[in-house]
C-alpha cells in the first residue's frame, strides 16, 4: 500500500479528500484506507465503484527503516482505487497488490499500489489550494 501520493505539487495522504475519475465523471472523496485487489470481486458485490486517481508519484514506507521510498507513476498510468458506497458519505480506498520479490527488496514493503492504464476521462494535475489567510 502507498503511504503518500503526489499529484503535481500536491501531497495526498490518508484522511485527505482526493479527486478521482469515474465512469460518470469527477468525484471527490476522503482517502480512508486500502483494499486488496485480490478481492476486487467482493468489493464490487458490496457496491464499490472502480475509480482512477491521478498521481505523479507514490511513496511506500519501508517496514525495516520506516523511511519513505518514492517512485514515479508512469505518465500513462493512474492509481486504481474504489469508491466505497456503504457509508452515508462514500469513501475512497486505494487498491493494492502483493509486491514482487524485486519490489519487496527495493521498498521493503509487502504491498504496492495497483497502477493501471487510465480507464476514465483524465483529470488535470492538481495544484495546491491557495492559503487565503497568509499575506
Amino acid at each position: 500500500m502507498c503511504a503518500i501520493l503526489r499529484n503535481g505539487t500536491r501531497t495526498l495522504k490518508p484522511g485527505t479528500p482526493i479527486a478521482a475519475s469515474t465512469r460518470n465523471g469527477l468525484v471527490k472523496a476522503v482517502w480512508a484506507g486500502f483494499a486488496r485487489s485480490e478481492i476486487l470481486g467482493w468489493w464490487k458485490l458490496q457496491g464499490a465503484e472502480e475509480v482512477d486517481v491521478p498521481a505523479t508519484e507514490f511513496a511506500e514506507r519501508s517496514d525495516a527503516t520506516g523511511k519513505l521510498r518514492w517512485e514515479f507513476v508512469p505518465s500513462d498510468c493512474v492509481v486504481a482505487a474504489l469508491l466505497d458506497h456503504r457509508k452515508t458519505v462514500p469513501i475512497l480506498k486505494i487498491l493494492t497488490r502483493s509486491s514482487t520479490e524485486a519490489e519487496l527488496q527495493k521498498y521493503e514493503h509487502p504491498r504496492m499500489p495497483l497502477l493501471l492504464s487510465r480507464r476514465f476521462a483524465a483529470l488535470p494535475v492538481e495544484e495546491p489550494e491557495p492559503d487565503l489567510f497568509s499575506r
